[in-house]
């Protein structure tokens, strides 16, 4: 995801966006421990979009004042964002 994109987003949104490239990180990851990833330049790029969206949380609350982590607290809950099924829970399964 582009630099740019990733700004305009607010700070729900911005934490959001980590939470899901996380899931996807660990989809991916279980993907290719098995065998079934078929584009392993996912990994990386992943890793890459989660480093952007921890820098810009963590500029943000510099920009604040805040404390590492903060920003989170200060937005709240994330559990009411998204899908009420994880994409690791939908892959295998799972309920909450």
């Amino acid at each position: 995801m582009a630099l740019g994109e990733l700004r305009a987003l607010s700070d729900r949104d911005l934490l959001v966006k980590e939470r899901d490239i996380v899931q996807d990180m660990v989809l991916a990851r279980f993907q290719h421990h098995t065998g079934q990833l078929e584009k392993t330049a996912d990994l990386n790029k992943l890793r890459r979009d989660l480093a952007r969206v921890k820098t810009l949380v963590r500029q943000r609350e510099v920009e604040r004042g805040l404390a590492p982590g903060a920003l989170a607290a200060s937005v709240g809950s994330l559990r009411e964002e998204g899908p009420a099924l994880s994409k690791v829970q939908e892959r295998f399964g799972r309920k909450e």
